[in-house]
């Protein structure tokens, strides 16, 4: 197979029978970027592992990396335990088996997690040596916001404002958004919450099976043309927004959280209206 042959797997246009392959590379391809792999990582790692073992110079004319970009590519894969280098000359790579490499990454993360779970303790004692200099001002006190990126910061501020909710905790999105907060155990958490749970879905053209297992009357549907919308809201706290919702991969969602009053009751507003207008779920 020569090299422009292999390009097509991954530039090839709509109207060719190898497409299919492009877009189901794009998913893999997004999918080892939430795992922490850059763009161009992705890419060399999924060449060697369907193409076999490469030279760092095939790899760079087959993927149109600069050649010293390659090598660090190859390098860095290999120091993540997910490409490995055969004794020849040139020297060849190959990626390591797709499960082999999750795995792989997986354990990598959760031994950065414990590694810095047991120093929580240690490095808050150290922050408590500090005295506290700021003088306290009404201007300390303002309203705040804080710009959220990725799906484990966004789903730790949903999870702190369920843990501080009490009246009513209201969500606005997509059957995708609320797929996607489904598998992160948000529901969980409302569940155990005692605020009362709405939601407003919008649009939905088919009922999932997982919407089954909530209260009915506590979820009502739009019927929009946009699923780009979604948010929620504390009680009459706080406001998280997303800017890019479910419709991008979960590393590059991110959302909007502030405490202002005035653009809390300005959503609350839209959820409420969104309410009154939407339908029963069944």
């Amino acid at each position: 197979m020569t090299i422009n042959e292999q390009l097509n797997l991954f530039d090839n246009e709509s109207d060719t029978a190898m497409y299919k392959h492009k877009i189901t590379l794009e998913k893999i391809k997004n999918e080892l970027i939430d795992f922490g792999l850059t763009k161009s990582q992705a890419k060399v790692f999924i060449y060697l592992g369907k193409y076999g073992a490469k030279t760092a110079t095939e790899v760079s004319k087959a993927l149109q990396l600069p050649r010293t970009e390659t090598y660090h590519l190859v390098n860095s894969s290999q120091s993540l335990g997910l490409v490995a280098a055969e004794l020849s000359h040139p020297t060849k790579y190959t990626a390591m088996d797709m499960k082999t490499a999750i795995t792989t990454l997986v354990k990598q993360e959760q031994e950065r997690i414990d590694t810095l779970a047991t120093k929580e303790d240690s490095i808050s004692e150290l922050w408590k040596e500090i005295p506290f200099f700021a003088v306290e001002t009404d201007e300390s006190k303002s309203e705040k916001m804080q710009l959220l990126h990725g799906s484990g910061p966004i789903t730790n501020k949903i999870k702190d404002m369920i843990n501080s909710s009490t009246e009513s905790f209201r969500i606005f999105g997509s059957v995708a958004d609320i797929l996607r907060m489904y598998h992160s155990d948000i529901f969980d958490w409302t569940a155990e919450s005692s605020s009362e749970l709405k939601m407003v879905i919008s649009p939905l053209t088919s009922t999932p099976e997982f919407l089954s297992e909530f209260n009915k009357n506590g979820i009502k549907t739009l019927s929009t043309d946009s699923e780009k919308k979604c948010f929620i809201i504390n009680d009459s706290n706080e406001v998280l927004i997303f800017m890019r919702n479910a419709n991008h991969p979960t590393r590059q969602i991110f959302a909007w959280w502030s405490d202002s009053e005035a653009l809390v009751d300005m959503m609350s507003s839209l959820f409420e209206l969104s309410w009154e207008k939407g339908d029963a779920l069944y």
